[in-house]
């Protein structure tokens, strides 16, 4: 039996609970030790060696260039498992009525929590949306910069900002393993960026250069990118073209 370390972003928790069953039962040779993290958590902890697991997740690109760029991941090993997508959020009742993303720049938005664009992925595609969308100059001293992805959404519901832009899964959802999907608290799910406003992204999957089983590593991250393990994505919410309308949703 070999024992596997895992890296999981928090906003991954529910559907890998779910997948890391099945690839266990597939795999009884195997033991999974996994463990929930922030997402730039994780990316830290790497850099600086702090830990040392076999795979690693992410909920975007732009932590996986970090840890690629920074000659941690083995060569090719990055693969993609699930599609992402970036909502906006306001607080319980929308006080200064939002609706799209051309309203952030309504003089009633006085503050946009929007996650650090340095190390979340989710951060730099919301900037580039808002580039795009052609409110950013509007918009850009308004912005709330905050640590973690988690942060932008406390700050949001508790009405210390009128809007925060975050990853879609987790404004639809908070997954607790052994639990079914709970709605985040005093906030809203508002409307959707368009797709076209940003560059698709999707969460990935990664084997650790100083990995201790690749093999076995090789295994699970290829298993996260199986039509099975991207069902169970699905039904958490992580998806791609806003136009289509969210699972479980009507």
């Amino acid at each position: 039996t070999k024992t596997l370390l895992v890296m999981v972003p928090c906003g991954q928790v529910g559907p890998f609970s779910e997948i890391i069953k099945s690839f266990q039962a597939a795999n009884p040779g195997i033991v999974v030790d996994w463990i929930p993290e922030n997402m730039v958590t994780i990316t830290r902890k790497i850099l600086n060696h702090k830990v040392s697991p076999d795979v690693t997740l992410s909920m975007g690109d732009l932590e996986m260039d970090l840890l690629e760029k920074g000659g941690l991941l083995a060569d090719g090993s990055r693969r993609k498992i699930a599609e992402n997508s970036l909502c906006i959020m306001v607080p319980a009742g929308n006080p200064a009525g939002v609706n799209t993303i051309a309203d952030l720049a309504k003089p009633s938005v006085r503050s946009i929590a929007i996650p650090d664009p340095k190390e979340n992925a989710v951060g730099l595609h919301a900037i580039e949306a808002l580039k795009k969308a052609g409110v950013w100059g509007a918009v850009e001293r308004k912005v709330l910069f905050s640590q973690f992805a988690a942060d932008s959404k406390d700050v949001t519901a508790k009405g210390q900002a009128e809007a925060s832009i975050g990853y879609y899964p987790c404004a639809v959802e908070v997954h607790v393993p052994g639990q079914p999907p709970a709605k985040p608290k005093n906030l809203i799910l508002q409307a959707q960026v368009p797709a076209d406003l940003y560059p698709p992204f999707s969460c990935e999957a990664a084997i650790l250069k100083d990995a201790k089983h690749p093999a076995e590593a090789k295994l699970l991250v290829d298993f996260m990118a199986t039509p099975e393990s991207q069902a169970v994505f699905l039904e958490w919410q992580f998806i791609a073209d806003v136009t289509k309308t969210p699972p479980g949703s009507g």
